[in-house]
């Protein structure tokens, strides 16, 4: 009895094109779940950033804030007037010192 010919691939090229066709897969679920890996810890990289951040800020908001409660205060407002603006009464005297 003799058999029908078939057309198609041989069988060790079927073989080699499973086995292609396997290793393309894998690399590609690699590649798909790979990226999300990546991208995750770049992303948890950034909220840790971000969290430290958000620390700094709140402590300056809570200095400004106190700075803001006691800016009313005599010996501030007379503080920062001798310091920024320079100010004094009228009955001092200042002395400035000139280098060469």
């Amino acid at each position: 009895m003799r058999r029908r010919w078939r057309r198609g691939l041989s069988d060790p090229w079927r073989r080699y094109l499973a086995a292609g066709l396997a290793v393309a897969v894998v690399l590609g679920l690699g590649l798909v779940f790979g990226t999300r890996v990546y991208a995750i810890r770049r992303t948890e990289a950034d909220l840790r950033a971000l969290r430290t951040q958000d620390g700094a800020v709140n402590k300056e908001i809570l200095d400004l804030r106190r700075r803001l409660a006691e800016a009313g205060l005599p010996h501030v407002v007379e503080r920062e007037a001798r310091t920024k603006l320079r100010w004094g009464f009228p009955d001092e005297e200042r002395i400035v010192i000139l280098r060469r």
